[in-house]
């Protein structure tokens, strides 16, 4: 059994966690990555996660695609010792000395990671206090919903939300519309429908968000997609963070420059949602 503190680490099938310096995800940015939870020795939504990032080196452009089934090999290989944890899967185009100018012929770089623990389950119960970091997220459409390796924007709103002492920080596009949350999707209540913010433009379209719409939908709740404006923040019902480590956060308390502190009750029909999401999860291929 891994111990909390241990990191196990896969380069191309080998033990190692370390990667040459020529590697085009370490010099651009170059490649995608997902974080799938490990659930009671399980991979939770594994074909999803393999879906999205498939989509993702299709949208980079990669000749060559990663193999998938070597992918899950090595990943069941990494976790066989892990029941509860998280394990990251980051490809890369490959090696490269020709700066932006990618080589006719290039092989992708597989990266592997496992960190056993469970996420922050206590922010599941109590919920979080939230704020609008200054740090906006720029609209680029053709990269919007892949989880590439550029990730600067969501590395500062970190630290804001850090200094600020918040759980989470909300995301702005620079029309002052609310995309997502620094490391989650949003989701709000509004009377008896379900509301997150479209990501056409900007923004990671998280597995767990497309969990949580086909959930809902099931349940005879309708849910919407589009614009959501900060200053719609104090006239929602209730409201929620996502993302496939965390599941659901309830927002107990956000913090807005305009509207000050807003405080909210963790409604009975978050709870409804949070609990058909572990039942979802656990029954998750």
């Amino acid at each position: 059994m891994l111990k909390a503190e241990q990191t196990m680490t896969l380069v191309n099938g080998e033990v190692s966690s370390s990667i040459d310096v020529t590697d085009r995800g370490l010099q651009f940015g170059d490649g995608v990555f997902e974080t799938i939870r490990i659930n009671r020795g399980r991979l939770v939504w594994w074909q999803q996660h393999m879906n999205r990032l498939l989509e993702g080196c299709r949208c980079l452009h990669f000749t060559n695609l990663p193999n998938v089934d070597v992918l899950l090999k090595e990943a069941v290989q990494l976790s066989e010792n892990c029941m509860e944890g998280a394990l990251k899967i980051i490809i890369t185009r490959g090696f490269s000395n020709c700066g932006y100018t990618i080589p006719r012929e290039i092989s992708p770089n597989r990266v592997l990671l496992i960190r056993p623990g469970v996420r922050n389950s206590a922010q599941a119960r109590q919920g979080i206090s939230i704020g609008v970091c200054q740090q906006r997220i720029n609209s680029a459409t053709n990269l919007s919903g892949i989880k590439h390796l550029n990730r600067l924007e969501q590395v500062l709103a970190r630290m804001e939300c850090a200094t600020e002492g918040w759980d989470e920080g909300l995301m702005l596009n620079q029309r002052d519309k609310v995309i997502e949350g620094s490391m989650s999707n949003l989701f709000v209540w509004r009377h008896d429908h379900l509301f997150t913010p479209a990501l056409d433009n900007a923004g990671v379209e998280g597995i767990t968000r497309g969990i949580i719409i086909k959930l809902a939908e099931k349940c005879g709740i309708a849910v919407e997609q589009g614009e959501l404006d900060v200053l719609d923040l104090p006239n929602v019902d209730e409201l929620f963070v996502c993302n496939s480590l965390i599941g659901i956060w309830p927002v107990s308390q956000i913090e807005t420059a305009k509207s000050g502190q807003l405080n909210f009750e963790i409604g009975d029909k978050t709870r409804f949602l949070q609990q058909q999401l572990e039942e979802a999860m656990c029954c998750a291929d």
